[in-house]
């Protein structure tokens, strides 16, 4: 917990400085906010607090006054970190969707769990295996997307459990990319159900008829009721997180879990409801799903693409994906490293299409820069 062969009061202000700011300097009973004055004695943590109590809370759940107690920090101070996580929309003073960032770096979201009447326990809930291979958008489970789903292309009306297709193995690559599991095991988990398949502006979804598996990921994400009768939930807030998610997808930047979070979020404004009455915001919530779910819908079905084109550009995302590494670089550079006849028949053109599909799906990972972009390989993370 604590990088205890590091003097604090030897190191340059500068670095005092960072330490402060990152959040990794503690006195005995307090996280510091700014350097202290004398020299008290000062604890350094490992990282910073916001990483050190999303770990612990990976690991089981904790009230605020149980992780304050571990760290000897003040509940305020660990009360901010959850807030930040947990709370819907951007910051005001980073415009950073910290919820977004919790979803694409672990996988996971902050929920109420229980209460022994006097504190809330809060752990740190990540996407169930069923949900990451057959609802990766989370908006069957959450949102209802299956109400939805004759409005959209159909691509596989039934493929019955045990048979194998390509769509299958295609979506497995990518999924199995996404998560950082062997698509091996996506394809043979996907194969094990009765599934149809529908075309998206993200990807192909699969989606089943047994609604259970659906209903167990729902409950998965479900705080506790006192959770929701101390929810603030208006029309206002409504639209506060629609607009957001709206103008990520303008700007093309609605990837797999920009999906995730407005599934959460909605049904979070959904259960909200339930507990407190307000049926008068269920019909606003419906007509943002609604935008949500049209947001999906692809320019042209799959369907009508040329099968040469599309085995093109899949031998393409190919090659670029085994040029990839976690040092971000742009579509020039990986040009000129693609094997010469490669080079020779594609232009830096599609080298970008490609990219920003995979970026957008969230298979890999792009940096925003003045000029041009650049794209990199996520660190591989390894599931239980």
């Amino acid at each position: 917990m604590y990088a205890d062969n590091v003097d604090f009061y030897s190191l340059s202000e500068t670095k005092q400085r960072r330490l402060v700011h990152n959040k990794r300097v503690a006195t005995t009973d307090q996280l510091l906010k700014e350097l202290p004055e004398g020299k008290p004695a000062v604890r350094i943590f490992e990282g910073s607090l916001d990483q050190l109590v999303l770990d612990q809370l990976e690991q089981s759940q904790y009230t605020i006054e149980e992780l304050a107690n571990h760290f000897s920090v003040q509940p305020a101070d660990v009360r901010r970190v959850l807030h930040k996580y947990r709370r819907r929309g951007s910051d005001d003073f980073t415009n950073e969707n910290f919820k977004l960032n919790l979803l694409e770096e672990r996988h996971g979201v902050i929920r109420g769990v229980d209460s022994d009447g006097r504190s809330l326990y809060y752990t740190l809930q990540t996407i169930p295996f069923f949900a990451r291979v057959v609802d990766p958008t989370l908006m069957f489970s959450l949102l209802g997307l299956d109400e939805y789903v004759d409005t959209f292309p159909h691509i596989a009306e039934h493929i019955p459990s045990g048979k194998a297709t390509e769509l299958d193995e295609d979506y497995a690559f990518v999924i199995g990319e996404y998560w950082n599991i062997d698509a091996e095991e996506v394809f043979e988990y996907l194969t094990e159900f009765d599934r149809a398949y529908v075309d998206t502006s993200l990807l192909p979804l699969p989606y089943i008829e047994d609604d259970e598996h659906y209903e167990r990921v729902s409950r998965r994400f479900r705080q506790v009721d006192e959770v929701y009768r101390m929810f603030r939930g208006t029309s206002d807030h409504v639209q506060e997180v629609g607009e957001e998610f709206m103008g990520r997808v303008e700007q093309n930047q609605a990837g797999i879990a920009t999906y995730q979070v407005m599934s959460i979020d909605f049904a979070d404004f959904e259960w909200y409801v339930d507990q407190s009455g307000d049926y008068a915001l269920h019909n606003v919530i419906g007509d943002w799903v609604e935008q949500i779910t049209r947001s999906l819908h692809p320019d042209e079905p799959s369907m009508d693409v040329d099968d040469s084109i599309e085995d093109a550009e899949i031998n393409l995302r190919d090659e670029i994906q085994l040029i990839l590494s976690e040092k971000p670089r742009t579509p020039a550079e990986i040009h000129d490293e693609l094997p010469r006849d490669v080079q020779l028949g594609t232009e830096q053109s599609e080298i970008k299409a490609v990219l920003e599909r995979l970026a957008n799906t969230g298979v890999i990972s792009k940096k925003d820069e003045v000029s041009t972009s650049r794209y990199f390989q996520r660190q591989r993370k390894t599931w239980e």
